[in-house]
């Protein structure tokens, strides 16, 4: 386009040369287009160029502002705004320039900002769903743990009362096993489209990862009702299991339950707690709320004391084995011995073994442990029968044990070893869990010439016809029965003893401590007793000696 006169046209030059590659349209002082560069006609077509004013195809109030930037007289200020032109997005920055004579002109320099406009607009697309992974579970649709945290931080801010429960789902990682990883998924959908479905307005749930969750619940002036008896409902939801598109799945479901500020001055410390709670209801079998209270801080310490000393106390030779006697109670003959595991801790002493044998089950060292046991028992043995006594030694072997892939090869080799004086004992509770993976290692143990018992007898409510198809040799009473006493007692033992000599099995009785005790399981025909009636678990010196001195007196 030609510009009207020859000093507005070298004005014009002037500016294209410096921005030749910015559209350029320059309006004279009555308003109309005096020139504009080839990439302003190209971007905004010849046809809108060529009309005589161009501001009036501009929106009213731009229009307008550049009708006072033309008419002012003076402190013109430069201004900017944007334009959308044949769907593409043009920034616009305006400013007057006055010729030689004064006349003001109105200079337009526009830069088509289109991919810039759609890569922001990709980037805010990215960051709201970068915004809405952080902030909600992928498969669950809940809350996610960033998104509570950032709720209760508010809370806590205001001064607001509240409560909080951590859940849990019990044995999770079987369910996973038996149903494979889409079926896990799908037990954490239907789980936490439970949990929603007890919730009542203002209270929030979130998946905090993994099979945990945890539910934050408003209370008025720390009034913990409402929460107790939201921890009440989900325990008998979860009575009832939980529909998947082919089966019903029966899940237990852990709760730790705390209030702020009762149990936390900050939410970090309300969180520890919770979670301290929560462990706590893990050690409950099935679904248990467990509401926080000190003492189990105190308690989780002594856990983590267990889990970091059990770690080296195989390193620094701090385990031992000591040898219970089994005797027949007719002749009282000292029949074998079932080894026991003790820890000597150089500053606690000797630790009993139910303060962490159930702890290294719960952290896995029970297989390093295990390994050591059957090693140890071994070399025992053999040392025995070089001194010419021939003790056999039964071992224990725990559920967690028997999912150790190299438990066989090492029976086999410290069997070799003990020249074939080691027994294995097996609890109820280990065969109900598994009674297939167990009776296959039973099998495995019968060939290697190891007796099979089947230890604490009568807690893990087995079958009689469980028992005629596994290949045990011996039954271990547990000492509840002992305990029990009075005819009720002696009736139970009475028909225990009486299908086990259906089934040709020995039958030891575990915790006898009295003379009286011996004498009637002796007269319901028990073959063999354990207890402190004849010695706790020993020492080896000191298991030799009592040995000793037991023949003597016997002879």
């Amino acid at each position: 386009m030609t510009p009207s006169t020859g000093l507005e046209a070298a004005l014009a030059e002037q500016i294209l040369r410096r921005l030749g590659s910015v559209m350029l349209v320059l309006f004279g002082p009555d308003g109309r287009l005096v020139h504009c560069n080839d990439l302003a006609e190209q971007q905004l077509g010849r046809e809108l160029l060529n009309l005589p004013d161009l501001r009036s195809v501009l929106p009213e109030g731009m229009s307008s502002r550049l009708e006072a930037m033309l008419q002012a007289e003076r402190d013109v200020q430069d201004w900017h705004s944007e334009l959308v032109h044949k769907g593409r997005r043009t920034r616009w920055y305006f400013q007057r320039l006055d010729d030689s004579r004064g006349v003001a002109h109105l200079l337009c320099s526009g830069v088509d900002v289109s991919a810039e406009r759609q890569a922001q607009k990709q980037a805010q697309a990215q960051n709201d769903a970068l915004r809405e992974l952080l902030n909600h579970d992928e498969l669950t649709g809940l809350l996610s743990r960033h998104a509570l945290r950032e709720e209760l931080l508010g809370w806590v801010a205001h001064a607001e009362t509240f409560g909080l429960l951590s859940l849990k789902l019990v044995d999770f990682g079987l369910l996973r096993d038996n149903f494979g990883p889409e079926g896990a998924d799908q037990v954490l959908i239907e789980t936490a489209a439970a949990l929603r479905a007890l919730l009542a307005p203002g209270q929030l749930l979130a998946r905090e990862g993994g099979d945990e969750f945890s539910i934050a619940v408003p209370t008025a002036h720390g009034d913990n009702s409402e929460l107790q008896r939201l921890g009440r409902s989900i325990l008998n939801r979860f009575k009832t299991p939980l529909q998947l598109a082919s089966t019903e799945v029966n899940a237990s479901i852990a709760i730790g339950a705390v209030s702020y500020p009762a149990h936390g001055a900050s939410l970090e410390e309300l969180l520890r707690n919770a979670s301290t709670a929560l462990h706590s209801a893990l050690e409950s079998p099935g679904s248990h709320l467990t509401v926080y209270e000190p003492r189990l801080l105190l308690r989780a310490r002594e856990r983590l004391w267990l889990d970091h000393h059990l770690r080296r106390a195989l390193d620094l030779h701090q385990l031992e084995l000591h040898y219970q006697p089994k005797v027949a109670l007719a002749g009282e003959v000292a029949t074998s011995v079932e080894a026991l595991l003790r820890w000597r801790h150089p500053k606690r002493g000797l630790i009993r073994p139910d303060l962490f044998i159930a702890r290294a089950e719960k952290n896995g060292q029970i297989v390093a442990m295990g390994r050591w046991v059957i090693v140890n028992a071994a070399a025992q043995a053999a040392q025995w029968l070089a001194q010419g006594l021939r003790v056999r030694i039964a071992i224990n072997i725990s559920a967690r044990q028997l999912s150790d892939p190299e438990l066989p090869r090492w029976l086999a080799e410290c069997q070799r070893i003990a020249h074939g004086l080691l027994d294995v004992e097996l609890t109820e509770s280990c065969v109900i869990e598994d009674e297939g993976r167990a009776e296959g290692f039973m099998q495995e143990c019968r060939l290697l010439g190891c007796q099979v018992f089947l230890d604490d007898f009568g807690t893990g409510f087995s079958s009689l016809a469980q028992l005629a198809r596994l290949p045990l040799d011996s039954i271990k009473l547990d000492r509840s029965f002992i305990n029990t006493g009075g005819e009720r007692g002696q009736a139970l033992i009475r028909s225990l003893v009486t299908a086990a000599r259906e089934l040709q099995l020995k039958v030891i009785a575990e915790g006898v401590e009295t003379e009286v005790q011996a004498r009637w399981l002796l007269e319901m025909k028990v073959d063999e007793a354990q207890g402190w009636l004849y010695a706790p678990a020993l020492p080896a010196p000191e298991y030799q000696a009592w040995l000793a001195a037991h023949n003597a007196k016997k002879d």
